[in-house]
């Protein structure tokens, strides 16, 4: 389980990072890009949750959140 923990916070970890590399961008670019990693932070988040939930369904303290 640690394994898919890690690999998710990293996930997100990434699209921070994507979005920092925006950061100076003045474009309609820029907003689909930001809009688009936005959704995707949404849903690897909600990933990492629904993660955490049944790590600790199965006995062991959550890690990360």
């Amino acid at each position: 389980m640690s394994n898919a923990q890690t690999w998710v916070s990293a996930a997100l970890t990434n699209e921070d990072t994507c979005l920092d590399g925006f950061h100076e961008v003045e474009s309609k670019a820029k907003d689909d890009v930001k809009r688009k990693i936005t959704n995707v932070a949404r849903v690897t988040s909600n990933a990492l949750y629904m993660i955490n939930r049944l790590d600790e369904s199965r006995g062991r303290p959550k890690l990360g959140n």
